[in-house]
């Protein structure tokens, strides 16, 4: 019961708190990942820019790993399988970015959900991988695990 109220909690309100999607920024599904590593292009430099390393490595590592996991969940959303696993990898990347951000995750981790969930479309297949994942108990780690779910 925990995992689906701290899903709630962490996914609810998924709405782009933007107005309109950054210059640049590829409006499909997909997006643009020129380097195939999984997040896509516009949110690469999003954090790059926003948590520069090295001052930021951990926030900045913590931050992708995070982008990662919702990219795939919003590629992923119809298939129910790798919906939980996306959104259990999700819930792995936010206790790695509230082990590296204590005092200040929330705020850093809606800014970058609404930049990922910056079209309609997008939103849309979050939400159905939530969904997806509605029925299954995905808890969270005892605060003092946090750091070991940083990849």
């Amino acid at each position: 019961m925990a995992g689906a109220i701290l899903l709630v909690t962490f996914f609810g309100g998924c709405g782009s708190e933007t107005s309109a999607p950054p210059a640049g920024a590829v409006l499909s599904l997909a997006g643009t990942d020129a380097n195939n590593d999984g997040v896509r292009d516009d949110i690469e430099t999003y954090i790059d820019a926003t948590y520069p390393a090295p001052a930021n490595a951990d926030t900045n590592r913590a931050l992708r790993q995070y982008a990662k996991a919702a990219q795939s969940s919003i590629l992923d959303a119809d298939d129910a399988a790798k919906s939980i696993a996306h959104v259990t990898d999700r819930f792995r990347a936010l206790e790695c970015l509230m082990a590296r951000r204590a005092t200040d995750f929330h705020p850093v981790f809606v800014e970058l959900r609404a930049r990922i969930l910056d079209t309609n479309p997008r939103s849309e297949a979050y939400l159905k991988a939530d969904g997806q994942a509605a029925a299954v108990n995905i808890p969270l780690r005892p605060a003092e695990q946090w750091v070991g779910a940083c990849l």
